[in-house]
């Protein structure tokens, strides 16, 4: 089986730089149910944060101002977010903390930091794509050190 992974950002225009703190330091990640799709389509954002499986895994941004950590789902939706307004948050364990501050300034995708996407799967066509932009530089992982 192999590891699915998501991009995930809390926007700067929704979340500002204590509220994302706030989120690491309660382990729990935030997106809109209503957040909608991206070009065509079928699923919205939203509807893929809330169907996403326990144990996938994703980074956080907060838009393109950093890439703050890896972390793995371990439990469902809770649509009665303390976020309140229509938000829904899952809870998460860190995997590890990004070793870069730096922006990312690379190719874009819709599941890199400089695209404007809220929760985009990484496809599986391009997860040596992912590894080689995101996990080696911000995370020093490599998945074959993992046995993938």
């Amino acid at each position: 089986m192999k590891p699915v992974f998501w991009k995930l950002s809390l926007g700067t225009e929704f979340f500002n730089f204590s509220e994302l703190i706030e989120s690491i330091e309660n382990r729990l990640v935030y997106v809109h149910k209503d957040t909608g799709a991206k070009g065509g389509s079928s699923s919205t954002q939203g509807k893929d944060f809330i169907e996403a499986n326990i144990g996938d895994y994703f980074y956080l941004t907060h838009g393109n101002s950093g890439i703050y950590l890896l972390g793995q789902f371990t439990g469902p939706v809770n649509y009665l977010s303390s976020h309140g307004g229509g938000w829904a948050d899952r809870p998460y364990r860190i995997i590890a903390r990004s070793n870069n501050t730096e922006d990312y300034t690379g190719k874009e995708k819709w599941w890199t930091p400089n695209h404007r996407s809220t929760f985009i799967k990484v496809p599986e066509a391009e997860i040596e794509l992912f590894e080689t932009l995101i996990l080696q530089p911000y995370f020093e992982i490599s998945l074959s050190e993992y046995g993938f």
